[in-house]
């Protein structure tokens, strides 16, 4: 049953704690919490990030930052191990997988009745949110627009109304700002990447639900986040069409269980529908129950590499003497551990490191597939210099980025097409053309800037070499007494123009 029919069938039921939809702003006591976020949000202004490490202890027995979670956990405490796990396991996927997938986190109330996750209260998780977001006023908005909807979950979790519904947020990508100022603040522009999210109670649990959606349908295309944003809210009765991103965040719904029996994906649907698209992108669709369970599975997948970025954190816990040096640290372990299963892991899209390191991506997969080891790790290695990833948007990625550009005086050398290395008058790897120039890794500028031609061209050769062998011609005469052939004799063959590329290429490398 559509959504729209359900609403119908459940408005005449005729009872008042049970309404289909609700505008949360404009329930009577929205204002009362209101003024309690604000209260909250002004004491954070007030805390700088460095006087954040003091307040943030006042109870020594929780972790109030990343930071300290690693920090306990390197001492061996469990539970701050499992938030460490936590906020790396959300890292990873969020870096990696900008749309097409879903994934949940659990909450929990705590001993002073409290939301906590793994022993870290909601509130300090949003009172650092707020400070990091202090560097661009845009990201400093929505950082109070979820402050403030934390403090809604806070107060409809103990009233009982999550039991039977869902709290739902719209959050898409940032309307104010430049396509330059989005991916500098973290937003993945090639996609404009919209957060479904829904939390639901059962019992003295709660549960966020988070459905990555496109707003773009394709590479290149236009936006249609907004306008299918604004349909969806007309089909749930309110209007965004009218309204900002930020304020869309700061207008959150709750929605009866039974509209949406599946939580985010119903929503997900329902985004689709609208747009013509499979969360938001121009693919066929799929079952969305079967493709939901298939992102808990990717999640496993990523396991390893996660216990790898944990346990370089925890190695590294003395020298991460602040929190914000602990999430900058998580985020470029995470990039580097993410960026060198791409070369293997063909799901993950090498655009979320960047165009350069896409490149290079691209190249490395290639000689990874040939066998060429070596060369694949050289590859990665120049990828990782010049990698410009991000997780979930915030002003941290500003900070990261010009303290980067301030002490890394060999970029625009590694940014370059050739990777830091020329030979002159040689053939490409790709293309079989002598060229002027090749790169480091006898690769030319218009292959490097093409990666989908290197794999065509991979794919090709690849092909030939499957085939069956012919039969070999018959010699049209012996040779001569004196060991040399006649003009009419066929010449003993070279080794192949692979093997020859391979011992070049490792050459050139070394």
């Amino acid at each position: 049953m559509a959504i729209a029919e359900q609403i119908g069938s459940i408005s005449n039921r005729n009872e008042v704690n049970h309404r289909p939809i609700v505008v949360v702003p404009e329930m009577p006591g929205d204002e009362l919490v209101r003024n309690r976020a604000e209260r909250f949000i002004r004491s954070v202004g007030r805390i700088s990030v460095g006087e954040a490490i003091e307040a943030d202890r006042s109870d020594e027995c929780r972790p109030g930052s990343l930071m300290d979670a690693i920090h306990q956990a390197a001492e061996g405490d469990e539970e701050a191990l499992e938030l460490v796990k936590a906020d790396v396991g959300t890292d990873v996927i969020e870096r990696t997988i900008k749309a097409g997938h879903i994934m949940s986190v659990k909450l929990a109330l705590g001993s002073d009745g409290g939301i906590q996750q793994h022993g870290q209260s909601v509130d300090s998780i949003q009172a650092n949110t707020l400070r990091y977001a202090s560097g661009m006023w845009q990201m400093r908005e929505r950082a109070e627009a979820e402050s403030r909807n934390s403090f809604r979950i806070d107060s409809f979790f103990h009233q009982g109304l999550l039991e039977d519904y869902n709290f739902v947020v719209f959050s898409r990508a940032a309307d104010n700002m430049t396509e330059d100022e989005l991916s500098k603040a973290g937003f993945f522009v090639d996609t404009r990447s919209c957060a479904i999210q829904c939390t639901s109670a059962n019992g003295d649990e709660l549960t966020t639900e988070s459905a990555f959606v496109a707003g773009k349908k394709e590479l290149g295309g236009e936006p249609h986040d907004q306008q299918t944003i604004a349909e969806v809210g007309a089909s749930l009765g309110v209007n965004y069409r009218d309204i900002s991103a930020t304020e869309i965040i700061d207008t959150p719904l709750l929605i009866h269980k039974s509209l949406i029996p599946n939580g985010a994906i119903d929503l997900v649907k329902l985004y689709d529908e609208i747009a013509g698209t499979f969360f938001g992108e121009a693919k066929p669709r799929q079952d969305y129950l079967i493709y939901r369970e298939m992102c808990r599975q990717r999640v496993i997948t990523y396991a390893p590499k996660i216990q790898q970025i944990v346990g370089e954190l925890l190695a590294e816990s003395r020298q991460i003497d602040t929190p914000l040096k602990a999430v900058e640290r998580l985020h470029k372990i995470s990039e580097r551990n993410m960026l060198q299963q791409s070369v293997y892991d063909h799901s993950i899209n090498p655009l979320v490191f960047g165009r350069p390191a896409a490149q290079l991506i691209e190249q490395a997969r290639l000689q990874y597939e040939k066998g060429n080891i070596e060369l694949s790790q050289v590859v990665t290695n120049k990828a990782i210099k010049v990698a410009k990833s991000s997780s979930c948007p915030s002003s941290i990625s500003v900070r990261e980025s010009s303290d980067d550009s301030a002490g890394d005086t060999d970029q625009p050398e590694t940014e370059s097409w050739h990777g830091g290395k020329k030979f002159f008058n040689s053939k490409c790897q790709a293309c079989n053309k002598v060229k002027p120039e090749v790169g480091a890794c006898h690769i030319c500028e218009d292959c490097v800037k093409n990666p989908r031609k290197i794999k065509k061209t991979y794919e090709e050769e690849k092909a030939n070499r499957q085939k069956p062998a012919g039969r070999l011609p018959k010699p049209t005469s012996k040779a001569s007494k004196n060991g040399k052939l006649k003009s009419n004799e066929t010449k003993p063959a070279k080794p192949s123009d692979v093997q020859q590329k391979g011992r070049l290429a490792v050459d050139a490398a070394k």
